[in-house]
């Protein structure tokens, strides 16, 4: 059954991604017609609706990799300051009609490359700092990062993103890296989302 689940999201999955490409591209193309303002309201709509479901159809292919074990994490030299701060301000331009105050505040030790898979750091970061995002109406949104000795005197980076949004209540905590689950059964409806950014995060964070 686990199987066949796998190959079937596998195979819907990617017979989603070309047409939701073709309905992106023809939006854009759309966008830089002469349109009204209906029209270009019209387009908005369809280009965001159109990047959900992309996002989701991601979501569920890198969700059944993980779950059969097919991501590899690459090992190659980064910056993590130029990663970190590029991936937050990129979050932050498609929440740019959000008053939130962005801060990154990286230890100043941590000036060196590191070998690791950037892709991936990325991926977990966009995550984070999406919810961190979409859960806040003001106040401010901080990634901080940490060079932290560990008990066996080995060195380990640390990276919190910290906001002041609606929080998850204690008991619910336990929950919200379960795929397909939100800690209220509202946030949904309110807010979108598949469930499945923290459940990839987690595991990509394990990996």
């Amino acid at each position: 059954l686990g199987k066949s689940r796998e190959q079937l999201i596998s195979m819907v999955s990617h017979d989603l991604r070309t047409p939701l490409s073709t309905i992106l591209g023809y939006t854009e193309l759309l966008k830089d017609a002469n349109l009204n303002e209906k029209e270009s309201h019209y387009t908005d709509r369809i280009k965001n609706a159109s990047s959900y479901v992309t996002q989701l159809v991601d979501d569920l292919l890198d969700f059944t990799k993980l779950e059969a074990g097919k991501i590899n994490i690459e090992h190659v030299a980064f910056n993590l300051n130029t990663l970190i701060t590029e991936t937050a301000e990129g979050v932050q331009s498609i929440y740019s009609a959000k008053n939130i105050n962005l801060i990154i505040d990286i230890d100043k030790s941590i000036n060196k490359h590191l070998i690791g898979d950037p892709f991936r750091v990325k991926q977990i970061l966009s995550n984070l700092i999406g919810n961190a995002y979409k859960f806040t109406e003001e106040g401010s949104i901080t990634v901080k990062v940490r060079l932290k000795t560990t008990s066996e005197n080995e060195q380990l980076i640390s990276i919190s993103v910290i906001d002041t949004g609606i929080g998850i209540k204690k008991e619910k905590q336990h929950i919200i890296f379960e795929e397909f689950t939100q800690a209220d059964g509202n946030t949904e409806k309110k807010y979108g989302g598949s469930g499945l950014g923290l459940t990839i995060s987690r595991k990509l964070a394990s990996l």
